[in-house]
């Protein structure tokens, strides 16, 4: 709309709303729109977060174009007024876009209205934020918490992934069992390890969320992707020499949503029962349980995401994506040289 993205609303009294604000004259139609109410939106950030600039750029613009009546007010967690905003109304992760409660009466509220969550006096919209203003930062050489321990030396940063150990040649990567693309991904894998043979270490690590209070667990397929998350943790515990167990992976994603998981056990030559027993049980559930932490501390919910070396992470569904990122961190290891499938039957994405 002159020249500008447009992102408001789609009903048709939006669309003439807009136009009007930019028409320096205005016909009749643009009088009788009812007026919108007004009210400030604040916006709470952090001058030290990167990734929070580029969302408070992103998202504000379209707010205005949903809200004509709302102004803005930035404020930075770095001065004595914004810290206390944020402590007075409960905030945890910025950046945060705080609306008071005119915005009820707005035309396009119903169009927020579900993201919004309480904060205090105010409501607060949700849009993935994740950055903590009170944790360590893990790489700007300060103390940023004032314990005296700066960047990786503090507990903060204990699982960030710039502190993490290198651990050469290793390559993990975290999936959903349903997940089309996380099955393209693991599919990859038959001829990656195959160019790289014993100069890999390869790991399978699952995406879901566990219940405390339900004693049960989350995943974004359902109750069938939980269970055959744990059936592929009890392969690779029961079968991991030269990854057996991915035998059993590549027979199911032919038909992943199929009930008939011990064909492919059969097909793979692993023990039927004792995948039952593990599957079915305690074990089973702890499994999860325990490999779901590291996606959960590391912040990684999209399937695939692959992690080489125990820091770098990547995305991507084809064997030729795989090899090249791997040799990013691995320059010398046999196989870099050799150019793998660089297709697949599926546009790249994720889960």
């Amino acid at each position: 709309l002159n020249g500008e993205i447009y992102g408001g609303g789609r009903q048709s009294q939006d669309f003439l709303r807009a136009i009007c604000q930019v028409l320096d004259e205005k016909p009749a139609a643009c009088n009788d729109l009812p007026e919108e109410p007004k009210f400030e939106l604040i916006v709470l950030t952090d001058e030290r977060c990167e990734d929070c600039k580029a969302m408070v750029t992103r998202i504000t613009p379209q707010l205005k174009q949903l809200f004509p009546g709302m102004s803005v007010k930035e404020m930075d967690y770095s001065n004595t007024q914004g810290k206390n905003l944020y402590e007075s109304n409960n905030v945890q992760y910025l950046p945060a876009f705080l609306f008071p409660e005119q915005v009820e009466t707005a035309s396009n509220y119903a169009q927020i209205s579900r993201y919004l969550r309480p904060a205090g006096d105010y409501q607060s919209l949700a849009v993935g934020s994740d950055f903590d203003p009170t944790k360590e930062i893990c790489e700007n050489g300060k103390d940023d918490t004032g314990n005296g321990l700066i960047d990786c030396e503090d507990p903060d940063c204990e699982q960030s992934l710039v502190c993490r150990e290198e651990n050469p040649q290793h390559l993990a990567v975290f999936v959903m069992s349903e997940c089309p693309y996380g099955t393209r991904a693991l599919d990859a894998m038959n001829e990656v390890l195959a160019n790289f043979k014993d100069e890999i270490t390869f790991e399978v690590n699952y995406i879901a969320s566990y219940n405390n209070e339900t004693d049960s667990f989350n995943a974004l397929h359902g109750q069938s992707e939980v269970d055959e998350n744990i059936r592929q943790l009890c392969a690779a515990k029961y079968y991991p020499e030269n990854n057996k167990y991915m035998e059993y992976i590549w027979c199911r994603n032919e038909d992943i949503t199929s009930t008939d998981w011990e064909s492919c056990a059969q097909m793979a030559d692993l023990d039927e029962q004792k995948i039952a027993e593990c599957s079915e049980g305690e074990e089973g559930v702890k499994l999860l349980k325990d490999n779901i932490k590291l996606a959960d501390s590391l912040g990684i919910g999209a399937s695939p995401t692959w992690l080489v070396n125990n820091k770098y992470t990547f995305s991507g569904i084809t064997a030729e994506v795989v090899k090249t990122n791997f040799c990013k961190y691995n320059e010398d290891v046999a196989g870099c040289e050799n150019t793998l499938t660089a297709k697949s039957d599926i546009p790249a994405g994720g889960c």
